[in-house]
């Protein structure tokens, strides 16, 4: 009996330290500012996992002094800077968006490891009882929270008072990149889940202040098309706008959805916009200032990744483009040539020699020749004048080849006619000396 009664009287000797003990750690906690942890509250901590309940009031009394601890050194990092003003406060950059949303990320990011590695101090001889990393994610948590009210007070004023895209496309990034970042450190806690709230925030900012811009200038800018058919100013104004995002966008990782949606935002207001200002042209004019703004938009777009789709769209709209202007260059040369009554009864294929039919007489062949002479001596005489304006000369040299390529097939039809004696033209060799293969090669250059 004597045995079961020291040992009784042992245990409550055991509950009164620890009692005292927890009253101990938590007036210690109530004082600790320091960062660092001592020696002697890390045992004391180690002694009080035997008491579950004790073990986590003094957690909790820890995380709530040092939440606050964080909170002031927050605040004062925004408004006081560091000793002796060094550095300077964080707010003397709230003019400068990015680095001011930056700064108060990046101080967040020095700030919340450090208190990680306080916690792993202070818990360091409990691990060899049991397993403390839940308790120790759970702290950090609770630790971090305090700093998410004055950091999202801060981001939401910017994101409704800066109009600039740029500026919220900075600061879209940088919340995506340091929501990723915290993600690792502090899961599931409330900084991650409010560095969440305010990324979806900058998104929807970024995207309704981008098309606000997009729909401004394409009012103001992208007015009807100049006389030399080249693009309207609000156009080249605003891929160079696309291009600034672009380039901010290309350094983020995982970013090609992102970046089809912004590119979407710009290119396609601004294809409507300039397709209603150049129905107002005729055909030909038409033509041309479509592709030289697809042009515009083509070589803007082929130095971006994840382009392809929308590369290949446009091109397709270039090439509609391209017919149009080779079928328009292609009717004016076979105007000036006088080759138009020729080719239709070509394409009749009347019964009898051709030479026999009104308007193939080797007299009225001739006026179609001598043309053709000149032409060969200068392949752009006959160009409309609206090819000078196309600033592609690929474009150009495209039309050109495809108008050209509608001659020589004629010409060449026209040869072989000539040159069947079922046809009745006498001396055709003196008539027409110079092969399809030669006029071609002249034309063409080939």
């Amino acid at each position: 009996t004597s045995a079961l009664d020291i040992m009784d009287q042992m245990a409550l000797y055991q509950e009164a330290a620890l009692e005292r003990l927890y009253r101990w750690a938590q007036t210690h906690c109530r004082n600790i500012e320091a960062p660092g942890v001592s020696q002697l509250l890390s045992h004391a901590m180690t002694k009080l996992q035997d008491r579950p309940v004790l073990f986590k009031y003094v957690l909790t009394e820890y995380c709530t002094c040092r939440r606050a601890v964080l909170v002031h050194l927050f605040i004062d990092a925004l408004t006081k800077g560091g000793p002796g003003g060094t550095p300077r406060p964080i707010e003397t950059h709230a003019h400068d968006t990015k680095r001011y949303v930056g700064d108060m990320l990046a101080w967040l990011h020095q700030a919340i490891p450090g208190e990680r590695e306080n916690l792993l101090s202070l818990l360091r001889g409990c691990h060899t009882k049991t397993d403390v990393s839940e308790e120790i994610q759970q702290a950090l948590s609770n630790i971090s929270e305090g700093v998410c009210h004055p950091l999202q007070v801060r981001v939401d004023q910017i994101l409704t008072t800066d109009n600039s895209v740029i500026s919220l496309y900075h600061v879209s990034n940088l919340l995506r990149f340091y929501l990723q970042t915290f993600n690792l450190v502090v899961p599931g806690s409330s900084l991650e889940s409010t560095l969440s709230e305010l990324y979806s925030n900058s998104e929807k900012a970024f995207l309704s202040t981008l098309q606000s811009q997009v729909k401004q200038q394409l009012l103001e800018k992208v007015e009807a098309p100049p006389a030399d058919l080249s693009p309207s100013p609000g156009i080249p104004h605003l891929l160079s706008l696309l291009r600034d995002i672009i380039s901010i966008a290309s350094v983020a990782e995982g970013r090609q959805d992102h970046i089809n949606k912004v590119v979407s935002c710009i290119m396609d207001p601004l294809l409507q916009a300039i397709s209603l200002s150049a129905s107002r042209l005729a055909a030909t004019d038409m033509a041309v200032y479509l592709l030289n703004c697809l042009h515009l938009m083509q070589t803007t777009l082929a130095l971006y990744e994840f382009m392809d789709e929308r590369l290949e769209r446009l091109k397709a709209q270039s090439d509609a483009q391209l017919d149009t202007l080779t079928s328009e260059q292609a009717s004016s040369l076979v105007a000036n040539l006088y080759l138009g009554p020729i080719y239709t009864i070509l394409q009749e294929q009347s019964k009898g020699p051709l030479s026999q039919i009104p308007g193939m007489e080797p007299a009225n062949l001739n006026n179609f020749l001598s043309k053709l002479e000149s032409l060969l001596n200068m392949p752009d005489m006959y160009n409309l004048p609206q090819m000078d304006c196309l600033l592609s000369n690929a474009h150009r040299s495209t039309v050109q080849r495809r108008a050209t390529q509608v001659i020589t097939a004629i010409y060449s039809q026209l040869y072989n006619c000539v040159h069947n004696p079922d046809h009745l033209y006498a001396s055709p060799a003196q008539l027409m000396p110079r092969t399809p293969e030669q006029v071609t090669s002249m034309l063409l250059g080939s």
